[in-house]
Parts: structure tokens; sequence; C-alpha cells
């Protein structure tokens, strides 16, 4: 079967680390857009130029680049059997660049209460010793998520598309329920 998985929740939810586990249950792989565009950006072709000057400037990469720089790595050899999409899409704008080209066959959303996400990423903050993970600095990315992610979940409900589990719980616990809910719901 042919996975084209998005793994989506509010940040602290563990996508991640969830990713990387479902990835190699699957035998497919994950990645990340943040980080298809780092890779992407630290080339040497015209393409790398521009995404490095948005993200320079302190802007969004548009819908369009992202479109680009998922595309190449989709049509790779290891997505041949699928692949999972760690946070993504973001907003309307990547919603509906994908929209154009392909369609997910599941949406997992990974669902935990905003302290749990505050929580979480505080202490990823004092483990990594991240400066970006202020309170404010969190308490803003959830807003971000809430109004600019959540029409997208919204979206691919209405298309039969989501599968929500409960994030609350060893990593372990919530991994397993993501594969069950894969098995009994249908399939990822």
């Amino acid at each position: 079967m042919m996975h084209r998985i998005f793994l989506l929740g509010p940040q602290g939810c563990g996508k991640g680390t969830q990713a990387v586990i479902l990835s190699e249950r699957l035998g497919i792989p994950q990645f990340s857009m943040g980080g298809l565009l780092r890779e992407a950006a630290a080339g040497t072709d015209e393409l790398a130029g521009r995404i490095r000057a948005i993200q320079e400037s302190g802007e969004l990469v548009p819908g369009t680049v992202v479109a680009e720089v998922l595309r190449a790595r989709l049509d790779k050899p290891d997505c041949a059997d699928g692949y999972i999409l760690d946070g993504f899409p973001r907003n309307q704008d990547q919603y509906d660049s994908y929209a154009k080209h392909d369609r997910p066959t599941a949406v997992i959303v990974i669902e935990v209460p905003r302290d749990v996400s505050i929580e979480r990423i505080a202490q990823r903050s004092r483990i990594e010793h991240r400066t970006d993970d202020t309170p404010d600095a969190i308490r803003r990315r959830l807003e971000i998520y809430d109004q600019d992610t959540e029409p997208m979940i919204n979206n691919y409900r209405a298309q039969g598309l989501v599968r929500e589990v409960d994030g609350v719980g060893t990593v372990e616990e919530v991994s397993d329920r993501i594969l069950g809910m894969c098995t009994i719901q249908g399939g990822c």
C-alpha cells in the first residue's frame, strides 16, 4: 500500500518523534518541510539562493517554492512506497500547493492539551538550551497553529482523512495508538 501520511499536531505533541518511529515500522522515509528547506538552502543552485534570501529576510518561504522543494524530494526512489511528512501543511498556501499534485492517504493529528504542549516545549528548551522557546514564543506558535494549521486539518477532516490520536502518555503508548489506529481505521 502506498502511504502518504501527514503527521500534524501542536508544537510539543511529539510528531517528530512519532514520525521517526512510524517511518521505521512502515519502512518509508519521513521528513519535515523545515528540514527539506534547510537542506535545499545549503545547496549551491539558484533555488538554494532564493530560499536563503527569503529565510534571511525573515519571511516565510512561499508555497510555490515549498512545493518545488517537496516535489523534488518526493520524486526520489525511496518515496516509491510512500512517505511521512512531519508538520505539513502548516497553512493554506502549503495546503493548496500540495493539493495541486497529490492527496495524503491519512492525516494523523496528535492531540495534547495546551498545558502539556507548553510543558513539553519548556522541558525541551531546558535540555537543548534553546533560546527561542520562551513562554511568550511558545504561546505565539500555538496561536499560529490554531489560526493557520487547524483550518487545514478541518479541510482534511471533511475529506475523511483525519485520524486523531491522544498524544498524552509515553512515546511507546502514543506510537502503539498510532499504529493500532492505522490498522483499525482503514489504514494510513
